[in-house]
C-alpha cells in the first residue's frame, strides 16, 4: 500500500518533467513544472524511507510540526514540509486503523498543470 503511494507520486514527477521537456518557449511554465516535479519527488522519497512503524512516524509529524512552527521563510519549503506532515498524518491514520493511505495529490487531476498555464 505505502509502496504503492510512492510509486505512484514517482511517475507523476516524472510525468511532470515529461512536460516541462516538451515545453519550448514557456520557460516559467517549465520552471514551475520542474519544482512541482521535485515537490513530489521529495514526499515520495520522504514516504519510501519512513517505516511503517508508528513511532517513527509519530516523531517525523513532531518534527514537521515544529519545523513549521518555527516559520519557515521559503513558501516552497514550507508547502513541501506541509504535504510531508499530512502525508504522514495519513499514514499513521490509516496504520491504526488498518485503511490504504490516500493519494491526496490525485485528488484534481493536473490541477496544477493549468494553474501554471498563462490565462
Amino acid at each position: 500500500m505505502v509502496k504503492l503511494l510512492v510509486e505512484e507520486l514517482r511517475a507523476e514527477a516524472r510525468r511532470l518533467i515529461e512536460a516541462a521537456n516538451n515545453l519550448s518557449s514557456d520557460l516559467l511554465c517549465k520552471k514551475e513544472l520542474a519544482e512541482r516535479a521535485l515537490q513530489l519527488s521529495e514526499r515520495a522519497e520522504a514516504i519510501a524511507n519512513s517505516t511503517e512503524d508508528p513511532e517513527t512516524i509519530e516523531m517525523n509529524i513532531r518534527r514537521y510540526q515544529n519545523m513549521l512552527a518555527g516559520g519557515l521563510s521559503d513558501e516552497t519549503h514550507r508547502k513541501i514540509i506541509d504535504e510531508m506532515l499530512a502525508d504522514a498524518q495519513s499514514l499513521l491514520s490509516n496504520l491504526r486503523t488498518g485503511g490504504h493511505p490516500q493519494r491526496r495529490f490525485r485528488r484534481k487531476p493536473h490541477a496544477h498543470i493549468s494553474m501554471l498555464l498563462p490565462r
